[in-house]
């Protein structure tokens, strides 16, 4: 399957995270998240601004930048 990073992904998509670039600090803010390797994520929001997601219950916002490091796969 073709890996991404999030920030390519379409609305209503739902992909798996693969892999979180970007330095221990950041990996670690995201693990602390929820943003683990294999979890499935559900695009709600992939217009200007930030990239809304939902995670589990939860929708969560990050920024552009943010979600170039998370590199996913389509389901």
């Amino acid at each position: 399957m073709e890996r991404m990073p999030l920030s390519f992904a379409n609305i209503g998509c739902k992909v798996i995270i693969h892999d979180i670039a970007g330095g221990e600090d950041f990996s670690k803010k995201m693990v602390e998240m929820g943003f683990n390797k294999g979890t499935e994520i559900r695009i709600i929001s992939n217009n200007n601004g930030p990239i809304i997601v939902r995670l589990g219950e939860s929708r969560i916002a990050l920024g552009r930048g943010m979600a170039q490091k998370i590199m996913v796969q389509a389901c």
